[in-house]
Parts: structure tokens; C-alpha cells; sequence
């Protein structure tokens, strides 16, 4: 004889599930400003104290900026988070890609105004920031 599972059980297993995800995305997104705020602090002790900070600014850290959200997308997926709330996560993912492809005119050597295109390198992080901030704004609700 087969034994059936009670509908509301699985419904209260589904809805304990969800509510983990939401609260591990949460934190998540808390996790992710703070690497953001890291990577700002970086850069800044990259110019003012040792360039050495800049192996860190550049790989590390930024792999930990440019993947968090790909990690957190599926995460708030599961628990049902806003669609633009989740694509505001993806965006950041974005951004980080489109960080580096800034530096290239820098890299390159390149003068005058196309070397000038990679002092947006700056902008973007602020907007990058922005992004953060947006998302920590809309974790209440999740919760």
C-alpha cells in the first residue's frame, strides 16, 4: 500500500523552505554591500598606502562582488523574492563586468579622451553602490 503525504505538510515543509531562502538572501544582500564597502576601502589603500592593496582591490575582492549576487539570485528565486528586487541582484553582476571592461583604455595605454573613459571606473562603483544600498533597502520586506 502506498502512502500519501498530507497536502498541508508539504505546503508547511514548501513554506519553511522558502522562508530560509529568504532569510539566507537577506543576509546575503547585508554580506554583499559590506564586500562593496570592502572594495571602496581598497582601492582607497591602494593609492594612499601601498599598491600591494590592489591585488586585492582587483581579484579578490571583486570576484567576491561580481559572484555574491549569481549565488544570490537563485537563493531569493526560491524564496520568492520581488523580480525587480532579484534583477537588481543580477545587475550587479553587470556592473562588476562592465567595471573592468572600463580599465581596458588604461591598460591599453590609450591618450586623451578614450583614457579619460576609464575614470568612470569611479562612477560605476558609485552606481555599483547605489545598487547595494537599493537592495538592502528592500530586504524588510522579505522578512
Amino acid at each position: 500500500m502506498v502512502r500519501s503525504v498530507d497536502l498541508p505538510d508539504m505546503q508547511q515543509a514548501d513554506s519553511g523552505l522558502r522562508a530560509m531562502a529568504r532569510r539566507a538572501y537577506t543576509i546575503g544582500v547585508w554580506l554583499l554591500l559590506a564586500s562593496i564597502i570592502v572594495q571602496f576601502f581598497l582601492a582607497g589603500l591602494g593609492v594612499f598606502a601601498s599598491s600591494a592593496f590592489f591585488y586585492w582591490h582587483a581579484t579578490v575582492n571583486a570576484a567576491i562582488v561580481g559572484l555574491l549576487p549569481l549565488f544570490l539570485f537563485p537563493v531569493g528565486w526560491l524564496g520568492r523574492v520581488p523580480s525587480r528586487t532579484l534583477w537588481l541582484t543580477a545587475a550587479i553582476t553587470g556592473l562588476v563586468g562592465i567595471q573592468s571592461l572600463l580599465l581596458f583604455p588604461y591598460h591599453m595605454g590609450a591618450q586623451g579622451c578614450l583614457r579619460a573613459v576609464s575614470g568612470l571606473h569611479v562612477v560605476n562603483a558609485l552606481l555599483i553602490f547605489w545598487v547595494g544600498v537599493k537592495l538592502l533597502d528592500q530586504t524588510p520586506e522579505l522578512r
